[in-house]
């Protein structure tokens, strides 16, 4: 798979049967759903802390941050592990199911009335029949929440 200069490559995944993608360059790995500690009084789409090797860093839960139906648990969930600047979390989703290449007419801005309160969205994709979500992890959470997980992480 060749890759042109304004290409991205993204990694596509689900929450309730939505597709989203979000640009591979963020994404430091993919993980199994394993263990994770909850954390008193922390925001209710933190489902606690993981620990990846040797590193706490914290869980969102995104079927919680976009107000979804939560599913159960099942051996296709993922934690996708994504660093932004200073940041480094993980994001549990349903599955993972590939990584492909983007070319840029292939992304269309989000319609606005949808657009408003939703900052992190990058763009939708046209895939065929099929519309991903392109979300700009950097922008998933305001700043200050950005600066709540940075507090959350240390080595373990």
């Amino acid at each position: 798979m060749s890759v042109e200069k304004n290409d991205m490559q993204i990694a596509v995944f689900s929450i309730s049967n939505q597709d989203f993608g979000i640009d591979i360059v963020s994404v430091s790995e993919i993980i199994r759903l394993e263990k994770i500690t909850p954390i008193p009084q922390a925001p209710a789409y933190v489902e606690g802390v993981i620990n990846i090797r040797g590193q706490v860093v914290p869980a969102i839960n995104l079927h919680v941050l976009f107000n979804t139906r939560v599913g159960e648990r099942n051996d296709s969930n993922r934690v996708i592990v994504v660093e932004t600047g200073q940041n480094k979390f993980g994001l549990i989703v349903d599955a993972v199911s590939e990584v492909r290449k983007v070319v840029p007419d292939m992304i269309k801005p989000a319609p606005p009335e949808i657009s408003i309160d939703q900052y992190y969205l990058k763009g939708i994709i046209l895939d065929g029949e099929n519309l991903i979500v392109l979300m700009d992890v950097n922008k998933l959470l305001p700043e200050r929440e950005m600066q709540l997980l940075k507090d959350m992480e240390q080595p373990a």
